[in-house]
């Protein structure tokens, strides 16, 4: 949507909206865009255009690149550096500011897609901000409810006596929007809002698969004449409600929820009023010069950032061929190794939270101690059992386990643990090689993906190296030389 007077709409009823339940920013792993200061920030590790990458946002990174990826075919372990890592950051940003020059953000998926998040943002901020001196829930309620139902928890009472009183207040607030933007429903043209959804649900142009009975949202883009799309149902001071912003609504909902009268003017109405709350709530907020608010603007272009990115991604990913069943036969035959039954090891382990600690319980270990009473005794994970583990699960810590050989203690030795890497003693108790296995359609599909995503991933390498080399870029070396994945991993402190 182009103009300034029409909303996409944000699907928030009051109950909804009073519960909680709004659409939050989350925010992209690179997307920090701090504008450059006369002296550069030490944390700041790389800089491309007006975006900086920091020294927290390249350690997460690389911490999540020496993980293994879930994969039936691992593909050979490549060795993780903070620069290449950084460059690869980089390069992202790169991807966005060039989706950003070849306008994608007019796309009307991607546009639509912010549009709902931008308005969801702003509703979140008047609800909050309505809500800021909502008094406490009075006692006496709370212990009604509590022997009313004495299932209740006196938390889950306090919080019920909570939604109330906020519901009340962002009612009171609603209606005095509604007269404050003189919001006016367009009751004539409801019987054509009904009609036009009875077609679209009886007589799609193109033809449902098996058990589709709902209206799709590419019915809405393409089976809608530009007129049809433009019928207003509502209009507020500064904006209008179309038929276009109804459907939207529609499509947002599970085709279960959604409710079977919308072939009636009535229910047509009742759908209105429900969906129209969300854009009288940007209203306000926009009122109240939420919109400019630099904190929601940042968070904002963070979206596009990411949005950009998956866009410029995928087109250029499309470019790359589709492999044929000659180029599948032959990868194989080149690279039978990587598609034979992996390697596994049967392991049993005891995590211990650091080196020393390790250390000491591989010492009694040697001084003839059971492994199984010193991992009761002193393994974080206490009830693990022996299990099978591959190159799949252990990336670039397998080839140490792999050497060795059945009731071998080996230790210290790192390994992956929760979200990050910490130090184990591990008992190998059994030891499987590979198994080569014949070509047949399965793992003809198997080698097709693969190939596919080594050519996706070589286009997307040689995408990054041209838009690094036009778009100016800096890389401080100083501050990243000693910057080691594992050891960052190994520092990593547990999420609680």
């Amino acid at each position: 949507m182009k103009t300034t007077h029409r909303l996409t709409v944000v699907v928030l009823p009051m109950a909804l909206i009073a519960g909680g339940a709004f659409i939050l920013l989350s925010r992209p792993s690179v997307g920090e865009a701090p504008k450059p200061s006369g002296k550069e920030s030490p944390e700041v590790v790389g800089r491309i255009g007006e975006y900086a990458i920091v020294r927290a946002e390249l350690e997460e990174r690389l911490v999540r690149a020496i993980r293994p990826r879930e994969e039936e075919y691992a593909a050979p372990v490549q060795p993780v550096t903070a620069e290449a890592t950084l460059r690869e950051m980089l390069a992202e940003k790169a991807m966005s500011m060039e989706g950003r020059r070849l306008g994608y953000l007019n796309e009307e998926q991607i546009h639509s897609s912010i549009e709902e998040i931008r308005q969801g943002q702003l509703v979140r901020m008047v609800r909050e901000n309505c809500l800021r001196d909502l008094p406490v829930a009075e006692a006496t309620e709370v212990d009604r409810l509590t022997k009313q139902n004495p299932k209740f928890t006196r938390e889950q009472a306090t919080s019920l006596v909570q939604r109330a009183a906020a519901s009340k207040v962002l009612e009171q607030v609603y209606k005095g929007l509604v007269e404050k933007f003189q919001l006016k429903r367009l009751e004539e043209n409801f019987m054509q809002a009904a009609l036009i959804h009875q077609r679209l649900l009886t007589k799609p142009v193109e033809p449902r698969g098996p058990g589709e009975y709902w209206i799709k949202n590419s019915q809405v883009r393409n089976e809608l004449s530009e007129k049809e799309k433009g019928l207003v149902l509502a209009t507020y001071q500064g904006g209008q409600f179309t038929l276009k912003d109804w459907f939207q609504v529609i499509c947002n909902m599970a085709p279960p929820r959604r409710p079977n009268d919308l072939n009636t003017p009535a229910g047509v109405g009742r759908l209105l009023d429900w969906a129209i709350q969300g854009p009288i709530l940007v209203a306000e907020a926009k009122a109240r010069g939420y919109d400019k608010d630099p904190k929601f603007l940042s968070d904002i272009k963070q979206v596009e950032d990411q949005r950009l990115f998956y866009k410029a991604q995928e087109e250029k990913i499309k470019s790359v061929p589709e492999v044929t069943v000659e180029q599948a036969k032959t990868y194989f035959e080149q690279n039978a190794e990587r598609f034979a039954r992996p390697a596994q090891l049967k392991i049993n382990q005891i995590w211990c939270e650091s080196q020393e600690a390790a250390q000491k319980v591989k010492a009694a270990l040697e001084s003839g101690a059971d492994f199984e009473t010193a991992k009761k005794a002193h393994s974080l994970q206490k009830e693990e059992t022996p299990h099978n583990v591959s190159a799949v699960g252990e990336g670039l810590f397998w080839a140490e386990l792999w050497k060795a050989d059945p009731n071998q203690i080996l230790g210290p030795v790192k390994g992956f643990y929760g979200s990050g890497v910490k130090w184990r003693i591990v008992k190998i108790l059994e030891r499987t090689p590979p198994k080569a296995q014949p070509y047949s359609e399965q793992v003809a599909n198997s080698v097709k993906w693969a190939l596919t995503e080594e050519r996706q991933k070589q286009a997307l390498e040689e995408y990054h190296k041209q838009l690094l080399a036009k778009y100016p870029h800096e890389i401080f070396q100083d501050r990243i030389k000693d910057m080691d994945p594992v050891q960052i991993a190994l520092s990593k402190k547990e999420d609680k």
